[in-house]
């Protein structure tokens, strides 16, 4: 690792302990560090070229235990929050140079006995990419079109808690991706291997029961909400035009358990990249869609994870065929109005990010 590049995350792991150190009085917090080992999966045949060697990685992690006060913490197993650094050498630093990422995260416990604990993680933010493609400069980075890029990172973790200590392991797949905002964007897939420890700045207790009652939506019950999107993107051969996208969704979710939601939408699209991905030649009105989605929502206290399956009911231009796909989150802001950034996809095709704001009626 150049020099640097550990000077830099040496500063940001003091900032986070100096942060933690202060914040500990009233929670319990915790530094973590986890380096890693992985490589690029070249998930399409025209990145075979970007493979290269072995791609090293370290993440520093300033972690909230969950204690048991608020009754979420029990229905998830008591779950730990987390604020993360990332660095990673991309396996190929000629041409996608390094990696640097900020993001939130959390870990939900499948099962916890003992000490011992197996479960998921995920993770989510923004990353930079230092080199990116340049059609004089670096016409072999096919892979990504832009430095700013949005981080995605699921795992699944396994670990032992001793004190105040903790042991684990993880094994995890991190994508970084722009949404098409700027070509090209085939992304990149990081699947890692980790190691991490984690000291926490008081011993790890847990109440029997919460001292707050559930907020949110009530259980088997139903509500309605509105949601505003808007987002740019870029269509094939690399270089054109931005287009701009707007959405109105009008959406219905019933709760059914405290860990589960069905969502169902009507989508009303206007993507002003149709006509230009059609040769032109159209009136502006044929960038217009209409669909219908059916979505799962995990919701974890004020933040909603979903993943969305949809078709068009009206779409007068093709391209990229009749089924679509929604993966993101939704944050509460205030009572009734909820921040969204998503991403809107034909299968393994990104089409857009989707970025607004939900209101609950």
């Amino acid at each position: 690792m150049k020099f640097k590049t550990s000077l830099i995350l040496l500063l940001c792991f003091f900032t986070v302990l100096t942060t933690s150190s202060l914040w500990s009085q009233q929670y319990n917090f915790g530094i973590g560090a986890e380096p890693k080992i992985g490589y690029l999966m070249p998930h399409r045949s025209t990145m075979a070229h970007l493979v290269e060697q072995h791609s090293y990685a370290v993440e520093l992690s300033g972690v909230l235990q969950t204690d048991g006060t608020k009754q979420w913490h029990h229905d998830f197993n008591f779950p730990k929050i987390s604020v993360n650094l990332f660095y990673s050498d991309l396996g190929n630093p000629n041409v996608l140079g390094e990696a640097y990422a900020f993001s939130g995260g959390i870990y939900l416990p499948f099962v916890k006995q003992n000490g011992w604990s197996l479960g998921s993680e995920l993770q989510a933010g923004i990353g930079y990419v230092t080199k990116h493609y340049d059609v004089d400069l670096n016409p072999k980075n096919n892979a990504i079109g832009s430095h700013v890029n949005c981080l995605v990172s699921f795992g699944l973790r396994f670990e032992k808690q001793i004190l105040q200590h903790v042991l684990g392991m993880k094994v995890s797949m991190t994508h970084f991706s722009n949404g098409a905002y700027k070509l090209p964007n085939l992304g990149l897939n990081l699947p890692f291997l980790g190691l991490n420890y984690t000291y926490f700045m008081q011993p790890i207790n847990r109440k029997d029961s919460a001292s707050f009652e559930r907020e949110g939506t009530e259980l088997k019950s139903w509500n309605f909400s509105t949601q505003l999107i808007g987002s740019v993107k870029q269509i094939y051969p690399t270089g054109g035009n931005s287009y701009g996208v707007i959405a109105l969704t009008n959406y219905a979710q019933f709760k059914a358990t405290h860990k589960c939601m069905i969502e169902g939408g009507l989508d009303l699209i206007y993507n002003g990249s149709t006509v230009a991905y059609n040769g032109g030649g159209y009136s502006r009105d044929k960038n217009f869609q209409v669909g219908v989605y059916g979505a799962y929502v995990l919701p974890i206290h004020k933040f909603h994870m979903f993943v969305a399956m949809g078709r068009y009911l009206y779409k007068p231009l093709y391209p990229a065929g009749m089924w679509y796909h929604k993966f993101g989150g939704r944050f509460q802001i205030i009572d009734k109005l909820w921040a969204n950034i998503s991403i809107k996809s034909h299968w393994a095709k990104a089409d857009y990010f989707e970025y607004g704001l939900s209101y609950r009626w």
